[in-house]
Order: C-alpha cells, then sequence, then structure tokens
C-alpha cells in the first residue's frame, strides 16, 4: 500500500495564459517564462497578436503559487528567422528593454491560483 502512495509526484498546476505589449502595442513573438520558488519553470511562445500560453514540460499550465517572470525577444526568435544548416543560431539583436529578460531584474512576479483564471497581462515599457 505504502509503495503506491505518493507515485503521482506532479505539484498540483492550473492553466495560464496571457498577453504581452510592448510599448502599448502587442509584442509579435519571442517568450515568456515563469519561475516558481521551486519545481519546474514553464514557458509559453508569444504570438503574432502577443497572446501565450503557459506550459510546463509539455503540460498545459504552471505549477500553483508564486513565480518570478522573464520576457525574452530577440531577433532570432522571429517566426521567418533563417538559420543556415550547420551554423549554430545567435540570438541577434534584443529588441525589448534588457532589465525585462532577467528574473531577477524584471520586476515582474505572478500567482498562479487554483479554481481562477490565470490571466497574466504584462506591459513592456522603456526605461
Amino acid at each position: 500500500m505504502l509503495a503506491t502512495a505518493g507515485c503521482d509526484s506532479s505539484p498540483p498546476m492550473a492553466p495560464v495564459n496571457g498577453r504581452v505589449t510592448y510599448q502599448g502595442k502587442p509584442l509579435e513573438f519571442g517568450g515568456v517564462m515563469l519561475q516558481p520558488a521551486s519545481g519546474q519553470p514553464a514557458r509559453g511562445t508569444i504570438q503574432s497578436d502577443g497572446t501565450f500560453t503557459i506550459t510546463t514540460d509539455g503540460a498545459e499550465g504552471a505549477v500553483l503559487g508564486m513565480h518570478k517572470v522573464r520576457v525574452t525577444c530577440y531577433e532570432s526568435q522571429r517566426p521567418d528567422a533563417i538559420v543556415a544548416a550547420g551554423v549554430e543560431p545567435q540570438a541577434g539583436d534584443l529588441l525589448i528593454p534588457r532589465r525585462y529578460t532577467n528574473y531577477g531584474t524584471s520586476q515582474i512576479t505572478f500567482e498562479v491560483k487554483a479554481d481562477e483564471p490565470n490571466e497574466l497581462l504584462i506591459e513592456l515599457v522603456d526605461e
């Protein structure tokens, strides 16, 4: 009996969706990452209308609790970016202020809650 108790050690998760704007306009590509105090980070790919859906290891959602948030938007993340065969892709130019790309300097946090809509709205501005 004890062997089966606790086999599913996955932390509780909830769906997270959102939107990123930069200077009042939808950010057209890039990534959003959520880092909980402990456990797996979650991420989402920004779509052309600025929206994203968060996943953790391929499963929809993020673990419950507080998260630090960072956003990336590099030239290499453009949907139409071309990478030559056999060449290591480079990040290219950063298209948003650098502070948003780091959990420690973005100053963005978000609490993922159970049984509530988790809509993360991120408004990026120049410094």
